[in-house]
């Protein structure tokens, strides 16, 4: 416990006015009556500590001045990472899915998990997977979360029909991935997929193709912010494209044959050359119609990670992760927990991926 003692720290004058003292964790154990490492505990909010032994801690500490120092919280990190220890900080990476095999089965989510376990090990910490199954109640997953000790959770994309009951989200630092979960207001980190889509309708531009199609979902879409929609129509003005071909919304959710049927409408109608689309089921749907990829149409995805197409856009999600563990563990360290007052919104810039779905025609 040696290691949280030298995280924070505070300075006060001496009787000497030339000296600068600092206030330690064991000026503010002696004034409450407490070891230092409760105050180490109190300060991190561990559930080792009692909340009301917290508070009275906290407290206390801020009225003595103390802040938390950078360089100190640096040594401690460096100190962390070069001792076997066998005690670690822990966040955890909620989910709440109703199959919860199925979401790291995503390539995309599972390279937010690595990303974000990297993280955290070069931080010290370590990332445990919570699975909170749909029949736990909400009070009982929180308990667990702090027998475990979990300081902060990552929340990864969810359904929009997730419940989360009564959870207070007040006892632990918050970190999201994407838009997906709007019930909770914390911070989040994504793909600024306002600048990815125009990025690739230009790439393919350049590549030759005149007549580009959108395919997307538009119900998913307005849940993620109309980003894709918006980047695209955007795209088409700024390219003054002469050949414009309307998006179409393809609906996994309605019944197959009818979705399939509008989707073969649309393409017989507008004869996209390439299309940029959302959805994995897109290339095997093409394939059925006997379309050939990129014989008869170049294809894109969004996510190559996890649409069966080599082109189109990597949105770095494993460069995510590590940013949502690391902006986790800032807060921890500053004691932020719950929805913060102002939310902010870290956009992480995505790369075009080159493949033979797309090649080029010049």
């Amino acid at each position: 416990m040696r290691r949280g003692s030298v995280s924070f720290s505070a300075i006060h004058q001496s009787n000497d006015p030339l000296v600068i003292m600092r206030v330690t964790l064991k000026d503010i154990a002696g004034k409450v009556g407490v070891t230092k490492t409760a105050v180490s505990l109190a300060l991190r909010n561990s559930p080792g500590v009692s909340q009301t032994m917290r508070d009275t801690i906290r407290r206390v500490a801020a009225e003595m001045g103390y802040v938390t120092d950078p360089i100190l919280q640096r040594l401690a990190a460096y100190r962390r990472a070069g001792e076997a220890a066998q005690f670690q900080n822990v966040i955890a990476w909620l989910n709440h899915w109703s199959e919860p095999a199925r979401l790291r089965s995503y390539h995309e989510f599972d390279q937010y998990w690595r990303g974000a376990k990297l993280a955290a090990k070069r931080m010290g910490y370590r990332l445990d997977e919570f699975i909170w199954p749909p029949e736990l109640p909400a009070k009982q997953a929180e308990q667990k979360l702090c027998e475990r000790g979990a300081l902060g959770l990552l929340i990864p994309p969810h359904k929009p029909e997730v419940d989360w009951g009564d959870f207070d989200w007040s006892n632990f630092s918050l970190m999201r991935f994407g838009l997906s979960v709007r019930q909770i207001d914390s911070n989040l980190v994504t793909a600024d997929h306002q600048r990815a889509i125009p990025m690739a309708v230009k790439k393919i531009h350049d590549y030759g193709y005149r007549r580009i199609g959108l395919v997307y979902d538009a119900a998913h879409d307005r849940s993620m912010g109309g980003n894709i929609y918006g980047g695209f129509l955007w795209a088409q003005t700024r390219l003054n494209l002469e050949q414009i071909v309307p998006p179409h919304n393809f609906d996994p959710q309605h019944l197959a044959a009818a979705s399939r049927r509008d989707f073969n409408r649309w393409l017989e109608k507008h004869r996209p050359d390439a299309i940029l689309t959302t959805l994995p089921q897109i290339p095997v749907i093409l394939s059925e119609l006997g379309c050939r990829i990129p014989g008869d149409v170049a294809v894109a995805g969004t996510s190559p990670y996890d649409i069966s197409v080599d082109a189109g856009i990597d949105q770095c999600p494993h460069a995510i992760g590590q940013i949502a563990a690391e902006m986790l563990i800032k807060q921890i360290s500053l004691n932020e927990r719950g929805e913060p007052a102002d939310p902010c919104r870290i956009l992480v810039e995505s790369r075009w991926r080159d493949g033979k779905s797309l090649p080029s025609r010049l």
